[in-house]
Parts: C-alpha cells; sequence; structure tokens
C-alpha cells in the first residue's frame, strides 16, 4: 500500500511539473511574441497597449498555476492579513523553497498588481525562469559584496523602482538572499532556527527610493508538514500552508537593519509555531 502511495505521489509530482513548466512555455512565449514591441519609441502605445497585455499575459499564468496547485493538488491556503491595494507596494518575504514564487503570486496578484522579482543575476541562466526575467525586466543583482558589484546592484534596484512609475507592480525581495537550508543556516550561525539571517541591501535601497505612504508588506511563509521542497510541495506533501501578511508604512520604518531584526524574530517564532501544529 505504501509502495502505491509513494508512486502515486511521484507521478502526481511528474505532472504537476509538466503542467507548471507547459503553463510557462505558453505565456513565455506569448511575453516573447510583445518583445518587438517594446522597441516602438511611442510611449502611449507602450502604456496603453503593450504594458496592459503583458500584465494580462502574466495574470493568465498566476492563475493558472493557482487553478492546478489549488484544486488538482489540493493544497489548502490559510492566510492572516490582507495586502493592501495599492499598486507598487514593496514586499519582503522569507524564502524556503520555489515553492514560495507561485504563492506569493497567487496572495499579490489575485487581488493587487503583478509581481517582479529582485533576483540573483545568475538566475537568467535558468530556462525559461530566467527568460521570464529577462523578458519582464526584473532587476538582476550579483550579490558578491565587491564594491563594484554593490554599485551595480544599487543601480538595478533604482531603476526597478522609477520603472514601477510607469508600468505598476509590487516588488517582491527575498531578505535572505538565497533559499533556507539547514546546512546555511549553520554557516550562517543564523539565530532563527528556520531562516537565514536578512540581508540590509536591496531592501535598503527599496527603501531609499520609496514614497513614506507606500507600503511594505511583510509576508510570512510556513510549510506545516516542515518540508518545503518543492518536488514534494507538487504533489502535496505540504497539503496546508500558513501566510501572514502585515502592513507597513516605508516612511516609519527608520533603522531598517532593526526592524528587519525584529521582523525576522517575530517571523521565526510564527514559522516555528505553525510547524509544530503537525503531529
Amino acid at each position: 500500500m505504501k509502495t502505491t502511495q509513494l508512486l502515486a505521489r511521484q507521478c502526481l509530482s511528474l505532472l504537476s511539473s509538466v503542467w507548471f513548466l507547459s503553463n510557462l512555455l505558453i505565456w513565455l512565449t506569448a511575453l516573447l511574441m510583445l518583445t518587438p514591441f517594446k522597441l516602438v519609441p511611442h510611449k502611449g502605445f507602450q502604456t496603453r497597449c503593450v504594458d496592459p497585455l503583458a500584465e494580462h499575459i502574466y495574470r493568465a499564468a498566476v492563475v493558472t498555476n493557482s487553478f492546478w496547485m489549488k484544486r488538482v493538488v489540493g493544497i489548502r491556503l490559510e492566510i492572516t492579513g490582507t495586502p493592501t491595494g495599492h499598486i507598487n507596494p514593496i514586499v519582503v518575504c522569507n524564502h524556503q523553497s520555489w515553492f514560495d514564487i507561485p504563492l506569493v503570486q497567487e496572495l499579490i496578484t489575485a487581488q493587487g498588481p503583478i509581481v517582479r522579482f529582485l533576483v540573483k543575476r545568475e538566475l537568467v541562466w535558468v530556462p525559461i525562469i530566467g527568460w521570464i526575467c529577462l523578458v519582464l525586466n526584473f532587476p538582476r543583482l550579483r550579490r558578491s559584496g565587491s564594491k563594484t558589484d554593490r554599485a551595480a546592484d544599487y543601480k538595478a534596484i533604482t531603476r526597478a523602482v522609477q520603472s514601477s512609475d510607469v508600468m505598476p507592480g509590487a516588488l517582491l525581495i527575498f531578505a535572505e538572499g538565497t533559499r533556507f537550508t539547514p546546512s546555511k543556516q549553520i554557516d550562517q550561525a543564523s539565530p532563527y532556527p528556520n531562516l537565514l539571517r536578512p540581508k540590509v541591501g536591496g531592501f535598503r535601497i527599496l527603501l531609499d527610493h520609496a514614497a513614506p505612504d507606500q507600503p511594505v508588506l511583510d509576508v510570512s511563509i510556513a510549510y506545516l508538514s516542515g518540508d518545503s521542497h518543492f518536488w514534494h510541495c507538487l504533489h502535496g506533501g505540504a497539503p496546508v500552508i500558513k501566510i501572514k501578511v502585515d502592513v507597513y508604512r516605508a516612511g516609519d520604518i527608520t533603522d531598517i537593519e532593526a526592524w528587519l531584526t525584529a521582523r525576522w524574530s517575530e517571523k521565526s517564532e510564527w514559522v516555528l509555531s505553525g510547524v509544530q501544529q503537525v503531529p
């Protein structure tokens, strides 16, 4: 019986991965077809035609993924708090799995703006996902820590914030900079048992360019099974996922490092309490 269940789960994961990849390829093709029109030097044409069409394509991809995630795989999302309806919020989130991305997209885009990511530069070389980052102009960061790369990252984030006035969208940053693993937690000597240390750099640049009343959404994600591995999530290995949204004003965050430390301490306790609910 266990062997049959295991085989069924692996088959569902395989089928889900094919669904997600096919969905990405279909909508990526549609986005690529828009690329030549991005070269037309007419602002009105871009804002009234090209950008709205790109946004519709993006939303269609999110809706399709969410349908499969909730209706076929059977994942239940328990959401506490409500994202603001602002067209350009800043979203900061913990990062445990590739599965975090469709979760945040469902949370934010279902009722509000599309989500644009601050991504590592290396992600551009990942098939499909990297192409999407290029087509949608996601800011790509080097994150090496060198003076030259910090300056390049600053320019990339600045352009992303400024372009949000032209093409509205939520700017998402995974403040930890990479996905959580126990080995990374040990290497960092992170004080949080289930989170990595948050990095101030990218978030600071976003706040430097934010309006005082611009909302900052602190999103916390907890996989109640304790297993956030992407392959396992594809077959419902985490049948219940908790998401908590806390809303702040950018102008109220004066000490960024202290704010992140406080948020991560609370976030760590919340994630741990959620995981411990599972027998």
